[in-house]
C-alpha cells in the first residue's frame, strides 16, 4: 500500500463520478451522501461545483444528479489518444460488416471487464453492455477470452476468491469450472459465451495482445443465440480470431497465434 496522501476532496469527486456511472438512474445529494459516507452538506458543495464545471447535471425539480457532457467529452478525448482505441476501431467496423453482428472491445480492470468500445449491427440485438460498464469475468466471453491468455497464476490472483453468482442457467458457478472452462478456450482458440450472462445473447471473443505478449483486452461479435447456426459460429470464429491478430500484430505481436503456452 501506497504511503502517499490523498487529497480527500479529489478523492470524493472521484467517488462520486464511479458512483453515479454505476448506477441505473440520478441520486439525490441524500443517496451520494449515504452510500458514500460523506456528509451531506460537503456532499452538496462538491456536486455545486463539478455541475458549474460541466461533470454532473442536476434536474432542478427532482433535485437529482447524473454524469454530464464534460465528463463524456474527457472520456471521448482518452479514447482518441489510446493507441488500442484508435488500433482497434477500424477493425471492429470490418468485423461488423463481414458478420452482421455487433462488435465489441473491452479490457480488464480490477478482474472485470470494461467495455471501451462497440459497432452496432443495424439489425443485431442490442445488449445490456453499453461503453464504461462492467461485467464479471466470468460471466462474459469477453472476460474469459482475456482470462485464457493470462498465466493460471494471474487467472488464481484475480479469480481466486471471487464469489461465482449465476445469472442465467448457463452461468459458470465455480473456480473449477472456470479453469476447465479457459483451458478449453486455449484449445480451441477463442472464447464462447452461450447465454451465460444474457438470456438469448451467444457471443464469441478473442484476446488482443501487445509487443510483450500481454493480453491487453479482447474483441467479441454478440448477436441472438437462437439466430447463430454452427456454420455461422464456425465462420465468426475465423473472423474474430483473424481480427484480433491483426489488432496485435498493429500492437507489435509477433506470433502467430492467439494462445501460446503459459
Amino acid at each position: 500500500m501506497s504511503n502517499v496522501k490523498l487529497n480527500k476532496s479529489a478523492s470524493r469527486v472521484m467517488d462520486i463520478l464511479v458512483l453515479l456511472s454505476r448506477e441505473d438512474q440520478p441520486l439525490t445529494v441524500s443517496e451520494i451522501s449515504r452510500e458514500l459516507n460523506v456528509p451531506k452538506s460537503s456532499t452538496f458543495e462538491i456536486l455545486t461545483t463539478m455541475v458549474e464545471k460541466g461533470f454532473l447535471q442536476v434536474d432542478d425539480h427532482l433535485k437529482t444528479y447524473k454524469l454530464g457532457l464534460k465528463l463524456f467529452e474527457v472520456g471521448a478525448a482518452y479514447l482518441y489518444n489510446t493507441d488500442l482505441h484508435k488500433e482497434a476501431r477500424p477493425y471492429l467496423e470490418t468485423l461488423m460488416t463481414k458478420t452482421g453482428e455487433t462488435a465489441f472491445l473491452a479490457i480488464e480492470s480490477d478482474g472485470e471487464v470494461v467495455y471501451l468500445d462497440k459497432v452496432e449491427a443495424p439489425s443485431s440485438i442490442r445488449t445490456t453492455a453499453t461503453l464504461g460498464n462492467r461485467n464479471p469475468m466470468y460471466r462474459t466471453g469477453l472476460g474469459k477470452a482475456i482470462l485464457a491468455g493470462y498465466s493460471d497464476d494471474k487467472v488464481r490472483e484475480l479469480m481466486g476468491n471471487t464469489e461465482f453468482i449465476q445469472r442465467t442457467s448457463n452461468s459458470i458457478t465455480s473456480y473449477n469450472s472456470l479453469i476447465e472452462n479457459l483451458n478449453q478456450i486455449r484449445q480451441r482458440g477463442y472464447s464462447i459465451d452461450d447465454r451465460e450472462n444474457e438470456e438469448d445473447v451467444f457471443c464469441i471473443a478473442a484476446p488482443v495482445y501487445d509487443e510483450s505478449n500481454r493480453p491487453v483486452a479482447a474483441i467479441s461479435v454478440a448477436g441472438l443465440a437462437t439466430r447463430m447456426k454452427d456454420d455461422e459460429k464456425d465462420k465468426y470464429s475465423e473472423f474474430l480470431v483473424e481480427t484480433a491478430l491483426g489488432i496485435s500484430k498493429r500492437l507489435g505481436y509477433r506470433n502467430d497465434r492467439l494462445f501460446i503456452k503459459n
